[in-house]
């Protein structure tokens, strides 16, 4: 066993020499920490990089850049009060942040510009560009923006993305790069620092760094040549917005009638009803609602629209404003344009409008007709008008009469209704039958022997069969058959309407009573006699033919 000991110790002792190969290596110390290495662990409730090769937290309180002379003075008073309680213990209370931690949403802010060279302009031959230069404190990244100008041609916006920007001594830009006339060379463009935000000049002065006074942004002569001094025109402000002002805090004491009188008549407007005539050639009377506002004097023409009247729906033939009583004095021009008028002009108020008077707008007389029952009243009451200040006025045109075409006389070919279907309409329609009347009356014949009115010496003898057909009011007229008297008896009145002419209404049974006479085609037809049939119907049926009781 010594020999052995001892050999061993000997093979230690020489272990150095041995070659390394697997099986020649003697382990002595025996592995105790089994766990699985990592970079980035949580102490104290925050995320930290821990050092590989000695397991040591870095907690640095500086920036990341070695060189800034800016660090952290003190913890943050509300920062225990965010921790989990079970990180709250004595052994693991953190005397110093990590740089991320403290700067963490600490953004310094600069205002700068950069020269961009013109070469294809006779205007300029350099621009001035703005931009917003922004350093993250929490890791040393900045990003560059360019604020967007409406209508300048040029893409605007992120200039450059965050990350570390290096410079051209392979360092990355830092704290100590940052003040108000430094100049930063990115990528070939020279970026100088005008000024910066109350954020960023309260952070560097708590470290004891003054930045100093903003300095303007040079001209380029395009903005040179279009640069243009700010002017007041003396516009006259709307009083809603006077008021609006007055609310918040304003001082108004100028004008401060105007804004009493706005508050107490707002909403409250006189309506006139006018007529303006026409006198050109085909002239014509319009009509026009006058609204007059006593909040601020002013005045608002609208036109009554009428249907079918061939214009525009123009509503309004003057948009509310002041309405001067002799419009040449404030012609417009583009020297007038929004400026406040001349205190000589005299405008339109209240007492210049009444029933019967006129009022000009702009070179149109509109004659006052009358008003509603709101206007009136307040005539009334403030001005002292009577009921006898307002007549009533009818200034409407009578309605001409409507021109009537007659229908042309029947031509005698076929039924009047057919001919005067073709008058009525552009297609020539059937005439409607009433077939009811048709049907009830089907075979109910009435009919009277008739001779002529005044006869010549031979037509004394002729005898006539009138037949009235009750089912669609035609008439026929039969001769008799006389031997000897040399006429040829048979049809002498094809079946058709007739119409009395001294009516101009067609033969109804009013008119077939014995010993009335009809007049059809100039012939003169007296009725005689009627047969049984017909004196029975007329005798059960009197009011139609308009008697009382029908003759034997």
């Amino acid at each position: 066993i010594t020999y052995f000991v001892s050999g061993f110790d000997h093979i230690m002792a020489s272990s150095h020499q041995l070659p390394f190969l697997p099986g020649y290596r003697i382990q002595t110390q025996q592995k105790t920490n089994f766990h699985k290495q990592h970079l980035f662990d949580v102490n104290n409730g925050i995320r930290v990089n821990i050092n590989r090769e000695n397991n040591v937290v870095d907690q640095r309180s500086f920036p990341v850049n070695a060189t800034a002379n800016l660090q952290i003075t003190r913890t943050p008073d509300d920062f225990n009060d965010t921790q989990d309680a079970r990180f709250k213990t004595a052994a693991s209370t953190m005397s110093r942040l990590p740089a991320w931690v403290a700067y963490d949403r600490k953004v310094l802010r600069f205002f700068g510009f950069f020269k961009e060279a013109v070469y294809s302009s006779p205007l300029e031959n350099f621009r001035i560009r703005k931009c917003v230069v922004y350093y993250y404190l929490e890791d040393d990244s900045v990003h560059i923006a360019e604020p967007k100008i409406e209508n300048s041609g040029i893409p605007q916006g992120v200039f450059i993305k965050r990350h570390r920007i290096p410079k051209s001594n392979n360092e990355f830009i830092n704290l100590n790069d940052l003040f108000i006339s430094a100049e930063l060379s990115v990528y070939g463009r020279i970026f100088r620092l005008t000024d910066c935000d109350d954020f960023t000049r309260a952070f560097f002065k708590n470290n004891g760094v003054d930045l100093g006074e903003a300095e303007p942004y040079p001209l380029d002569p395009f903005t040179k040549k279009h640069a243009v001094e700010p002017t007041r025109h003396n516009k006259q402000m709307h009083q809603h917005k006077e008021f609006m002002e007055a609310s918040l805090g304003k001082q108004m004491g100028i004008d401060i009638a105007s804004t009493q009188k706005f508050l107490k008549n707002d909403g409250k407007v006189l309506r006139f009803y006018c007529v303006w005539t026409d006198t050109k050639m085909y002239g014509e009377q319009r009509p026009y609602i006058i609204h007059y506002f006593l909040a601020d004097d002013t005045v608002e023409v609208l036109e009554v629209r009428q249907n079918n009247n061939g214009r525009d729906p123009f509503s309004s033939l003057l948009k509310r404003d002041k309405l001067p009583k002799v419009f040449q004095e404030v012609a417009p021009n583009v020297a007038q344009i929004g400026w406040r008028t001349e205190q000589s002009v005299q405008h339109y108020t209240e007492q210049d409008f009444k029933i019967g008077g006129t009022c000009n707008v702009y070179g149109r007389e509109l004659i006052i007709c009358g008003c509603d029952p709101f206007t009136k009243k307040y005539y009334i009451e403030n001005l002292g008008y009577t009921e006898a200040d307002f007549p009533k006025l009818d200034m409407q045109d009578p309605e001409p009469p409507v021109a009537r075409m007659e229908p042309p006389p029947h031509t005698g070919f076929g039924t009047e209704e057919d001919s005067l279907g073709s008058f009525l309409y552009l297609i020539n329609k059937v005439p409607k039958i009433d077939f009811k009347k048709l049907m009830e009356n089907d075979g109910l014949n009435l009919r009277y022997l008739a001779k002529f009115v005044n006869p010549s010496s031979e037509d004394k003898n002729r005898r006539f069969i009138v037949t009235y057909y009750m089912n669609n009011d035609t008439i026929s007229i039969f001769e008799k058959f006389e031997r000897n008297s040399g006429f040829v008896g048979g049809k002498f009145l094809e079946k058709c309407r007739m119409q009395n002419p001294a009516t101009l209404e067609w033969y109804s049974p009013k008119d077939l009573h014995v010993g009335n006479q009809l007049e059809i085609n100039k012939y003169q037809f007296e009725l005689i006699e009627a047969d049984d049939f017909t004196l029975e119907f007329m005798k059960n049926n009197p009011a139609l033919f308009g008697i009382e009781e029908a003759a034997q």
